[in-house]
């Protein structure tokens, strides 16, 4: 028995040695390499590299009218102009845009006076369709990109307009939840299995407006990182219950990426301009972005200072993203000339259509140089001088179809809800598609600052197109000063 036991003790006690030395290794080996995501997204049981352009915006309110009244995509000339856009884009090579359509809530949804979401307005959905429509039509697919971080880091009204919701929209429960039910989700349901929506973009750049991310104490509402990890994971839910769409959170710069995990996103985006070189080097591998789920470029300025459109789009593709969306083609800021950027891009598109032509069986790719139909209505050559307190107007008037229209400028105080002061010129166009105007504005005060407005009526004074800040001028010891406007006045009207 003795010499029994002893055996069984030298057997378990020589097999616990050897479990601990196992766990040992164990520990100290290296934990397993992450899986590489995908470095394409399906569609149609096809990947295809997502080579897209920005189409942000029209008028900034496409979707849903106000208190400035309906400009939306719906709207007759809106329509016509936004069908131009597409007959262009499509020309060039343009498969895919990405179109914002809550943005900062400055039209969409509908706010009670405490600030919860009650529904969406009666233009809403005809918007909508109207820009779904627009892309069947040109066999384009479309990005919704739903929110933007303004939503809830402004909070203001101006000229009749509410700017944002304030904080509490995503801090809130119950604000967060009317906010997908009374607005998401209606849309969501409304689309449903439409072939032409590939994607929700739930937020662009959340992280402006979050705590954790942007502890710089500038002019933004901040809110808690959870709060806008819980509104994206609702409507990440949302959009795969009702949709079959993929979803995903463009992040304000490549390292955030890897906070949006976790949530049910399809896929990652991130912004990528110039002042991140330093910091957030473009030029890498998908890996180093810590995703589980193929990444995009959300935003690329196509007049980058570091690369050129095809340079990046090559870039991206070359080191396993899934595509590139270009900024932009409408939002005419100074990272958007997109008539320079235009022939390197369609180039591009050339060389690699059948993978970014988005149709099973694709037609013959874009041609160089492909012709640019004009717009309905627009203007250039703007003219400005000053005699003492007086300024004088001149440009030319653009009417693509010819017709009848009487074009009125005004020039009033940026925050002044009236129109202002207004000249008016009959201008009768038959075959005339460009006609010079000149107009004088009097008794001026020095160092005001002005805002001109161009409208074009129809015969029976109906309003046809406006265009609304042509020129932000201040008349300074008789001459005419054009004042640069922050990037974060742009972004942020409440400042």
């Amino acid at each position: 028995m003795r010499v029994r036991r002893t055996i069984i003790f030298v057997t378990v006690g020589g097999a616990v040695l050897i479990l601990a030395f196992a766990a040992g290794i164990y520990l100290r080996r290296p934990p397993a390499p992450p899986v590489k995501p995908n470095p394409r997204l399906l569609w149609n049981g096809q990947t295809y590299y997502w080579a897209g352009v920005n189409y942000p915006w029209k008028t900034y309110q496409d979707f849903g009218t106000g208190a400035w009244g309906h400009g939306g995509v719906s709207q007759a000339t809106t329509y016509a102009e936004i069908d131009t856009d597409f007959t262009n884009m499509a020309a060039q090579g343009v498969k895919v845009v990405k179109w914002r359509v809550f943005g900062d809530g400055r039209y969409s949804p509908e706010f009670d006076a405490k600030g919860n979401v009650t529904g969406l307005d009666d233009k809403f959905f005809p918007d909508i369709d109207a820009a779904v429509e627009i892309a069947r039509k040109h066999d384009m697919y479309l990005v919704f990109s739903l929110f933007s971080s303004g939503l809830w880091t402004t909070d203001c009204e101006k000229k009749g307009v509410r700017f944002g919701a304030g904080p509490a929209i995503v801090a809130d429960g119950g604000r967060r939840a009317a906010l997908v039910n009374k607005a998401v989700v209606p849309l969501l349901r409304h689309l449903g299995k439409n072939d032409r929506v590939l994607a929700y973009e739930i937020i662009a750049e959340p992280e402006w407006g979050i705590k954790e991310f942007n502890t710089e104490n500038d002019y933004r509402a901040k809110v808690p990182h959870s709060a806008v990890r819980a509104v994206v994971k609702d409507i990440a839910s949302a959009i795969h219950k009702y949709t079959p769409a993929l979803a995903t959170v463009e992040a304000n710069r490549p390292r955030n990426v890897k906070y949006w995990k976790g949530l049910g996103l399809d896929y990652y985006s991130f912004s990528w301009y110039d002042w991140m070189a330093e910091w957030d080097p473009l030029d890498v591998d998908v890996m180093s972005y810590e995703a589980d789920r193929p990444v995009v470029v959300g935003e690329f300025p196509v007049n980058s200072r570091h690369y050129e459109v095809d340079q990046v789009l090559d870039i991206a593709y070359r080191r396993g993203l899934a595509g590139v969306f270009l900024w932009s083609y409408t939002a005419g800021d100074r990272f958007s000339e997109w008539t320079k950027a235009q022939p390197a891009y369609t180039a591009w598109m050339q060389a690699h259509w059948p993978e970014v032509s988005f149709t099973l069986q694709p037609g013959p790719p874009p041609q160089a140089n492909p012709p640019v139909k004009a717009q309905p209505f627009g203007y250039d050559r703007l003219r400005l001088s000053a005699y003492g307190n007086s300024l004088s107007v001149g440009l030319d008037l653009l009417v693509r179809d010819g017709g009848i229209y009487v074009a009125k400028l005004f020039l009033a105080k940026p925050d002044d809800p009236s129109p202002g002061l207004e000249q008016e010129q009959l201008t009768v166009f038959s075959n005339t598609t460009r006609l010079p105007l000149t107009v004088n504005f009097n008794n001026l005060t020095e160092g005001q600052e002005y805002q001109l407005n161009l409208g074009i009526f129809g015969p029976s004074f109906n309003l046809v197109k406006w265009f609304d800040g042509i020129a932000v001028l201040v008349l300074k010891d008789g001459k005419v000063e054009l004042p640069e406007p922050s990037l974060a006045d742009v972004e942020n009207p409440c400042r």
